[in-house]
């Protein structure tokens, strides 16, 4: 996986390769191309929405730092003899919260594919930047693309291949985030 072109994490391969798109055809309609078929891809309701308490045992509504939640994605995906590239866009919604003393944060979310558990290139955490607007305590924004090769020739096979999205949270926050949905 590469994000923002200057940092790399590897997945399948050592490095990103640039792609040509390829194109099937339509059968119905031979001049009309047809997009590449893409992995499945889920976020993860547990850890779809995050909210982030300040430090200390407080955990009600005035101990709120931030809410974020993944709204979307969006990806695309080509293939050439070297393999498939998926490249994905996720977009966040954030609220800030009583407790928060800052205009800016940060999100950090993954992007995993199990079919490379236990490999470390079975996940990657990714960190973006959050910027509120003056006089705002909402943001919408959108991460940089974030490139995975995947070492599928045949696109056949691509469905053995899920993604998952989710924010990256300790194991006690997970859990807290668990029982509150109870």
């Amino acid at each position: 996986m590469t994000h923002r072109s200057s940092r790399l994490v590897c997945l399948a391969l050592a490095a990103p390769l640039a792609l040509s798109a390829c194109a099937d055809f339509d059968f119905m309609n031979p001049k009309k191309k047809v997009a590449p078929p893409c992995p499945p891809i889920y976020i993860l309701s547990d850890v779809a929405k995050v909210t982030k308490f300040r430090p200390g045992s407080g955990r009600d509504l005035t101990d709120v730092e931030l809410e974020a939640e993944i709204i979307a994605f969006k990806g695309d995906c080509s293939y050439d003899d070297k393999g498939g590239e998926v490249v994905m866009r996720l977009s966040f919604d954030v609220n800030r919260g009583p407790a928060s003393t800052s205009p800016n944060a940060e999100l950090t979310y993954f992007i995993a594919i199990p079919k490379f558990y236990p490999a470390p290139e079975a996940k990657a955490v990714f960190t973006i930047p959050v910027v509120f607007p003056e006089g705002m305590n909402q943001a919408r924004t959108t991460d940089d693309d974030v490139v995975l090769r995947l070492p599928v020739k045949n696109k056949e096979i691509i469905n053995d291949y899920e993604i998952y999205l989710g924010f990256q949270v300790s194991p006690e926050d997970l859990e807290a985030m668990r029982r509150s949905k109870r």
